[in-house]
């Protein structure tokens, strides 16, 4: 299942534009619908830049049940996190200045955005909570650990990406 949904993001991240370029006419004369749309993105693209603190909560706890000597070691991983609150936030201001001239173009963009960075999140905040279980039972290595919670780190910016080039479209 959670294959299906890597790919269900992947697939609309790159056909996105596409939806949005051949959608722009046929929702052109419903207005209550696009606004509706738009709250809807926004509240999505808002979820993006919120699911850094849950994050950031979920590795910080496991970050604070550290023995002394291995704190330094897991803080890298603990702070990791929080990025996709960023990309989210980014996302946003682009999504504000577009919305006069592009509403579809932001709909999609707050969906593609915020969704993958909620998705990464998650998982990137257990598998910093599982690192740094590992480095404090010394099982793992802090270089370790960055690799691995950058993994999910690439859910994020596939929205990220997917997002901007859906905002750039003429």
């Amino acid at each position: 299942m959670n294959i299906f949904i890597r790919l269900f993001i992947l697939t609309n991240v790159f056909l996105s534009p596409v939806y949005a370029s051949s959608l722009t006419e046929s929702f052109s004369n419903n207005t209550v619908v696009i606004q509706m749309l738009l709250v809807f993105s926004f509240i999505v693209i808002s979820i993006g830049v919120l699911s850094s603190g849950y994050a950031l909560a979920t590795s910080l706890g496991a970050y604070a049940a550290c023995e002394a000597k291995n704190k330094k070691a897991a803080f890298v991983p603990s702070i990791m996190p929080g990025s996709q609150g960023l990309y989210s936030f980014v996302i946003s201001f682009m999504m504000t200045q577009a919305l006069s001239e592009k509403p579809i173009q932001v709909i999609f963009a707050g969906i593609i955005c915020g969704l993958p960075c909620l998705y990464s999140a998650i998982g990137q905040a257990n598998t910093a909570a599982a690192c740094i279980k590992s480095i404090n039972n010394e099982q793992m290595t802090m270089g370790e650990a960055l690799i691995a919670t950058a993994i999910p780190e690439l859910s994020a910016l596939t929205g990220l990406a997917g997002a901007f080039l859906t905002l750039n479209l003429n």
